[in-house]
């Protein structure tokens, strides 16, 4: 069984085990718990282990002591989790805006003027979606949208979003055969 499940179910006799549960080291920590809680029950099997401390009152109590002595250990390990989600997060956005640093500085004027342009149109839509169109419907309400679909808001944030990304991909790639890198 894995590890992640026994250690969510050991953080109702523990509930800080919860928060240290996420990330890419969810799996370390989990480990951790349930090794703690195997020591105090002296079973060999995850599960088991889990059983005997729900089973046993003064074993859950040994298990929150034990998991109290070594919460700045556990603590640390959570807090490297999220350093490295942290740093995950830096360098996307370091790499997006690079990617569109790239894109201003193009020669070719539809790589520079795609993404303003695209943008100016997702401006004025929500402009509209959202000022113009109610004040319409007030004035002349045969005329007017009863709402704007989801499918626009879609097919704008596909633009802004996938498209750039796979241009910028391609900028980004010289393998790739393309006159647009600017």
């Amino acid at each position: 069984m894995p590890l992640i499940p026994i250690a969510m179910a050991l953080a109702q006799f523990a509930p800080m085990i919860a928060g240290w549960l996420g990330g890419s080291k969810a799996e370390d920590v989990a480990s951790k718990v349930v090794g703690v809680a195997q020591t105090i029950t002296g079973q060999s099997a995850p599960d088991a282990a889990l059983a005997a401390i729900q089973a046993d009152p003064n074993l859950a109590m040994q298990f929150q002591k034990a998991v109290l002595d070594q919460q700045s250990h556990l603590a640390e390990v959570a807090a490297d989790v999220e350093k490295a989600d942290i740093a995950a997060d830096a360098q996307n956005t370091a790499t997006v805006n690079a990617t569109m640093q790239a894109e201003a500085k193009a020669d070719h004027w539809p790589t520079y003027a795609w993404r303003p342009f695209v943008g100016f149109c997702f401006g004025f839509a929500w402009i509209g979606a959202y000022f113009i169109i109610p004040i319409l419907r007030g004035w002349w309400p045969a005329i007017a949208q009863p709402s704007i679909p989801p499918e626009a808001w879609i097919a704008i944030g596909g633009i802004l979003g996938v498209a750039s990304f796979f241009r910028g991909k391609a900028q980004a790639d010289p393998r790739l055969p393309t006159d647009n890198r600017g």
